[in-house]
């Protein structure tokens, strides 16, 4: 009977042992990341790309690696060490051209819907108002063909998830080509 509990009692400090090994942690200050992200190209097999830079507590300053028509996004809360983005936030988001003579792809804020909905649908040049369209989504934030730095504002009105897209699936013939295209999150 001795035996029992002693075998008892040891049985539940291993328990109690292998349960704090998994609740503890370190923290780390913020550094080089690097992100996978898995997305769907235009002929819906998956398409992985990998964006590496640096998140700080107040912004983000990376490059997202977007396949020749193809796009590519980067998820904004989980880039900055955040769960979600909370309402009136406001950031500055910057982009540029990856290079002279190379893609000029469109930048897009979505938030999680339109997020799921971006590998379904197909930008169309809007010949009137002279504007790539997203028929079905609405992003928050939108620049279109990017061959110089370019900044705007988004502005945060629901808790949430929000992604930041590089599209390029506007690009005639193929290419194996991967694009570097240089972006910025910070706090305004």
């Amino acid at each position: 009977m001795k035996s029992l509990s002693a075998f008892l009692i040891v049985a539940v400090l291993v328990v109690l042992l292998a349960s704090a090994a998994g609740c503890t942690s370190t923290s780390s200050s913020p550094s080089a990341t690097a992100t996978k992200t898995t997305a769907s190209g235009p002929s819906g097999a998956p398409v992985t790309t990998y964006m590496t830079g640096t998140a700080a507590p107040s912004g983000i300053d990376t490059t997202i690696s977007v396949h020749f028509n193809d796009y590519a996004c980067l998820n904004i809360p989980q880039a900055l060490g955040a769960d979600y983005l909370y309402p009136d936030e406001n950031y500055t988001v910057w982009v540029t051209t990856p290079g002279s003579g190379t893609i000029t792809p469109n930048l897009l804020v979505t938030d999680v819907n339109d997020h799921a909905k971006l590998g379904t649908i197909t930008p169309a040049w809007d010949s009137v108002h002279q504007t790539w369209t997203y028929s079905g989504i609405v992003p928050l934030v939108k620049l279109i063909d990017i061959t110089s730095p370019q900044s705007t504002t988004l502005k945060i009105k629901n808790m949430g998830w929000y992604f930041l897209c590089i599209d390029d699936r506007k690009e005639t013939g193929t290419s194996g080509a991967v694009y570097q295209v240089p972006v910025k999150v910070t706090r305004a």
